[in-house]
């Protein structure tokens, strides 16, 4: 998963176009530990929890008490859902925090800029950690199963079948992970916030016409790297008002010709950042490459910047989701 991912006057048009569409009105009510009654404390009310995840079934008889987000996307899950203090630390930092998480993210310790190890992880002593299946291999931090041994439970979050949606990936984390930590009120209340975010952008977008998108995820002078049309970036760019034109391509990052990107002619390209890899040096794929300069995104200059992470199986959904409809119909957004 982790491997997939000339300062331009370009590059800097392409952050004006963000910049200049101001603050955004859409605010995701998060939960906190201050607010209410703090039910993962209530031992006595907590009802055990059996989920299927990820081929395997995993019981929880009481909440977690110290949990690692193997990714910072996993704790701003945990800090969105008010369990700050059952975090005791994650890996993976993203380039910034979600919105409205940043103070929260600040306070919670850094285990390790990429993959944690084993020792690193146990030295924390958690319970619980949650992150992706490329995390649970022995080179890594251990199997399910051994972690399991050592009285570490784990979650993997995965969707309900393809293609991902926000129904299937995003809502389903939230619900399952709050009822994990017995809070599954605020898990309700968080999705509902989200659906009322997305209901908010779309329909300030719901009559105008999709606009063709190049979801750029890396690229050189051989060839480029896109997004699978069964991804869940693909389904928030669809939601931002975009047709994804590699939309019957499938997996993580696919990699297409640039023969291909000219004949399909994007409107708009999104910029897809992430791991290493900078606005700058994607921008620096398409300006050095003569046989794009005709394609009529390129031709107008209409680029959207954005982390591989705002539009990924997060509470950053929103906020990725924004910042595509106003790339894609600015004028909407003034």
């Amino acid at each position: 998963m982790m491997k997939k991912y000339s300062k331009l006057l370009s590059v800097l048009m392409v952050i004006a176009i963000l910049s200049a569409c101001g603050q955004s009105d859409n605010k995701i009510e998060y939960g906190s530990s201050d607010d209410q009654t703090n039910e993962a404390d209530s031992a006595e009310t907590y009802e055990a929890v059996t989920l299927d995840n990820f081929g395997r079934e995993v019981t929880f008889t009481e909440p977690p008490k110290r949990t690692v987000g193997l990714m910072q996307d996993n704790a701003e899950l945990m800090l969105a859902l008010g369990l700050d203090e059952y975090l005791v630390g994650y890996s993976f930092p993203r380039d910034k925090a979600a919105p409205g998480l940043e103070d929260k993210v600040k306070n919670v310790p850094l285990l390790s800029e990429l993959y944690p190890s084993k020792e690193v992880l146990l030295s924390v002593e958690p319970d619980f950690v949650m992150g992706s299946d490329d995390f649970f291999v022995d080179s890594v931090i251990g199997t399910t199963a051994e972690l399991e041994k050592r009285g570490v439970k784990s979650y993997i979050p995965e969707a309900a079948g393809k293609p991902a949606t926000l129904e299937n990936m995003v809502y389903k984390e939230i619900n399952e992970v709050s009822r994990i930590f017995g809070v599954e009120s605020r898990g309700d209340e968080l999705i509902q916030s989200i659906k009322e975010t997305v209901q908010g952008i779309q329909e300030k977008i719901s009559d105008e016409k999709p606009v063709r998108v190049f979801y750029m995820g890396g690229g050189d002078s051989g060839s480029a790297i896109t997004t699978g049309g069964d991804m869940i970036r693909s389904h928030v760019v669809g939601l931002a008002g975009g047709e994804n034109i590699f939309s019957e391509s499938t997996g993580w990052m696919p990699e297409v010709s640039w023969e291909e990107v000219i004949e399909r002619d994007p409107e708009v390209i999104v910029l897809a950042y992430c791991c290493g890899t900078t606005p700058e040096q994607l921008m620096d794929a398409i300006s050095n490459n003569p046989s794009l300069q005709d394609v009529t995104a390129v031709k107008n200059k209409r680029y959207v910047t954005i982390e591989h992470a705002d539009v990924e199986q997060s509470v950053r959904i929103p906020s990725g989701l924004e910042t595509l409809a106003k790339g894609f119909y600015p004028d909407r957004f003034e």
